[in-house]
C-alpha cells in the first residue's frame, strides 16, 4: 500500500519539520470526518478557524472552535475533532511544526487546558492578518524556493510571536531561561549523553523540579526532547549531505547505527537510508 502524500487525509506521516495548509470542510465532502489521534502528535500544530464551527475534544471537555479561534496542540495533546453538527463549514487553517529551542516562551499560552493552548482573536483586522500569515507559511514551504525552509520556519517564528502578542501579557522569563538553558546546552552537541542530573546541576534545580517544569512548558519530557531534536538534526544531514549512516548516527550520540535507525523509523515511518533516497527524488524532481 502507498504511503498517503495529503496532509488532509487520514494516515500522513507527518515526518518533515513543517507542514502547512487548510482545511475546508463542508458537510458531506470529503474532508467532513472526525480527526482522531488519541496519543497526539511529535510535534506541536496550530490552528486558525477562519470559518464556521469546530468541535473540539480534550480528553476531558468539549469545545467550540469559531471565526478567530487560535488552537495550539502540544505533543502531550489528544487530537479529536470535526464540524460542529449545528454549523454547514468549518474551515480551519493549520502548520504543524517541530520548534526551535528559542520559542519556548511562545509556546507557553496562558489559557492552556490539557495540552491545548487557546487564543480567542476579536478584532477582524488581527484575524485577517494572522491569517495572512498562516497562508504565507503553506506558500513557501510548498514553492521551489532553494531557501524556502528558511522563509516558512522565519515566517512561523514571526506568527507565533504575533500569536502570543495577542494575549497581552508577559512572559516570565524567570521561568523559561531556565529550559532555555537547558536547551541550548543539549543543542549545542547532539553528541552528548546529558543526564537529568547534570542537567539539573546546570540550573541549580532538583532532577524532579526540573524535569516537571520541562515537561510543564515544553510539552514532552527532557529525554523526548532530546530525541526530536536528534531525528530533526539527522534529517537536515541527511537531505544535505553524503555521510554515512553511521557517521550520523555517531554525530547525535547514538553508537550503535542499527538502534538509531530503530529510533529514526518510529520517528518517521522510514529508515534513515529510505528517507535520504525519497528526498533526493523530492530534490531533484
Amino acid at each position: 500500500m502507498s504511503e498517503n502524500t495529503n496532509p488532509l487525509l487520514p494516515n500522513y506521516p507527518f515526518n518533515l519539520e513543517l507542514v502547512a495548509g487548510i482545511t475546508q470542510i463542508e458537510e458531506g465532502n470529503y474532508l467532513d470526518f472526525t480527526i482522531d489521534r488519541p496519543h497526539g502528535m511529535k510535534g506541536y500544530i496550530l490552528h486558525l478557524t477562519t470559518l464556521g464551527e469546530g468541535t473540539v475534544f480534550d480528553g476531558k471537555n468539549s469545545f467550540y472552535a469559531t471565526k478567530g479561534q487560535l488552537l495550539l496542540f502540544s505533543p502531550q495533546a489528544i487530537h479529536h475533532y470535526h464540524r460542529s453538527k449545528e454549523s454547514k463549514y468549518w474551515s480551519h487553517k493549520w502548520i504543524y511544526f517541530y520548534p526551535n529551542p528559542r520559542w519556548t516562551q511562545w509556546l507557553n499560552w496562558s489559557d492552556t487546558q490539557q495540552h491545548i493552548g487557546k487564543i480567542k482573536l476579536q478584532d477582524q483586522e488581527y484575524i485577517d492578518e494572522i491569517s495572512n500569515i498562516f497562508t504565507q507559511i503553506e506558500k513557501e514551504s510548498q514553492s521551489h524556493n532553494a531557501f524556502k525552509e528558511n522563509m516558512a520556519v522565519s515566517l512561523l517564528e514571526y506568527l507565533l510571536i504575533k500569536c502570543i502578542s495577542a494575549e497581552k501579557r508577559k512572559v516570565s522569563q524567570v521561568l523559561d531561561s531556565r529550559i532555555i538553558t537547558i536547551q541550548n546546552l543539549i543543542t549545542q552537541d547532539l553528541s552528548q549523553n546529558w543526564t537529568i542530573t547534570e542537567l539539573a546541576q546546570q540550573v541549580y534545580l532538583s532532577t524532579s523540579r526540573l524535569s516537571h517544569l520541562f515537561s510543564q512548558i515544553v510539552g514532552m519530557s527532557i529525554m523526548q526532547w532530546i530525541e526530536n531534536q536528534r531525528i530533526l538534526e539527522t534529517k537536515k544531514s541527511l537531505y544535505f549531505s553524503d555521510r554515512s549512516i553511521a557517521m550520523l548516527a555517531k554525530t547525535v550520540g547514538y553508537s550503535d547505527p542499527l538502534y538509531f535507525s530503530k529510533v529514526f523509523k518510529k520517528h518517521t515511518g522510514l529508515s534513515p537510508s529510505q528517507f535520504r533516497e525519497q528526498y533526493k527524488k523530492v530534490k531533484s524532481a
